[in-house]
């Protein structure tokens, strides 16, 4: 009796998991295609230097530079926001154009660079 319990025990588990586990397989490859598939549609480059802006700091004053490179002649928004979301500094910027980011106090910002209608960039940099 013992036998036949273990054995439907088995083998009611391995169903399981033979049924369970491709299904799981498949969730798993679908929302690994999905994040594949938003990568492809949005890219917006997360760094301080980037396709659309270089930012390096002034290791002697607690200011940064902003250098906005190559945007296919278009104008971008550069926006400057604290931790709280609120805005700090907006500027519009061609290409080759520089700005020094000063007045901010200590502390962490994210910034956000829009070509048009479009987020071309985003990032942060922290005033020491």
């Amino acid at each position: 009796m013992k036998l036949k319990f273990t054995l439907l025990s088995v083998t009611c588990i391995l169903f399981c998991l033979l049924v369970i586990q491709p299904s799981s397989h498949a969730a798993t490859n679908k929302a690994g295609d999905d994040k594949e598939k938003a990568k492809e549609k949005k890219t917006v480059h997360s760094s301080r230097n980037n396709v659309a802006v270089k930012i390096y700091p002034d290791p002697l004053k607690r200011v940064m530079h902003v250098v906005a490179k190559e945007n296919e002649g278009k104008e971008i928004e550069f926006f400057v926001f604290d931790l709280e979301g609120t805005l700090m500094q907006h500027y519009k910027m061609q290409n080759g154009d520089r700005q020094k980011l000063s007045g901010l106090d200590r502390g962490k910002y994210v910034y956000h660079v829009f070509t048009g209608d479009e987020e071309s960039a985003t990032g942060e940099f922290e005033i020491r």
